[in-house]
């Protein structure tokens, strides 16, 4: 079975190409790297799947399914980069901020139950995060931040994660706990990841596959 079938993907802003005729697939338990330089077409790629863009040509499926009629994104959790996620103009403490992903199970006065915040609770002890529940996200350091980000993916079961450059501007401690993390979710837990990198010195030692992306084509494979 597989999670992501990617084949002949093309994409363009107006007149500059950024992937020409992108072909991969990413298998149910698989943890695979895309990696590339700045511009090579990383980040496009993420945002086609999550249907933050829309293709010129190619096909995309997820879970067996046409991109087109997928609507199911509780299977999918998504972890941008530390800097997106440290935009939030409010305050919230990590617990908050990760129960808010559970939106569709609020109770009739829109507001999360006792059993969100359980839930909340549950992922954050599987993350072993425990201690980062109350604290404030504005005050959570790069790698504190990006495994809250993890938990608030992770809080609706998803079976895919899908991470888009998440150790840029971590240190390197919390880069290897971060990705030693991540190789346990794929392992016990047997979640599916595509993460975006260009830093392969580190992440490769936890990846199980790589391709890389040049001028929006694939080059190695």
């Amino acid at each position: 079975m597989k999670d992501i079938e990617v084949k002949d993907l093309v994409f363009s802003y107006g007149k500059d190409e950024v992937l020409n005729k992108v072909s991969f697939d990413l298998n149910r338990g698989d943890f695979l790297t895309i990696q590339g330089e700045n511009g090579s077409g990383k980040s496009t790629l993420i945002k086609l799947i999550l249907k933050d863009l829309k293709k010129d040509s190619g096909q995309i499926k997820l879970f067996g399914e046409d991109l087109e009629n997928f609507d199911d994104y509780s299977k999918i959790g998504y972890v941008p980069q530390v800097n997106d996620a440290n935009k939030i103009a409010f305050p919230v403490t990590g617990k908050e901020f990760v129960v808010l992903n559970l939106y569709k199970k609020f109770n009739i006065f829109n507001r999360p139950n006792k059993e969100c915040y359980k839930k909340v609770e549950e992922i954050f002890e599987i993350l072993n995060i425990e201690n980062l529940l109350n604290i404030p996200f504005k005050q959570l350091s790069g790698g504190q931040a990006q495994k809250v980000m993890i938990a608030r993916a992770m809080v609706n079961d998803p079976r895919l994660l899908l991470l888009d450059e998440p150790t840029v501007g971590v240190d390197e401690k919390s880069k290897r706990d971060f990705l030693k993390l991540l190789a346990y979710l794929n392992d016990k837990h047997k979640i599916s990841i595509l993460m975006i990198s260009h830093e392969m010195d580190v992440v490769r030692e936890f990846s199980k596959r790589e391709i890389s992306l040049k001028n929006g084509r694939i080059v190695d494979a």
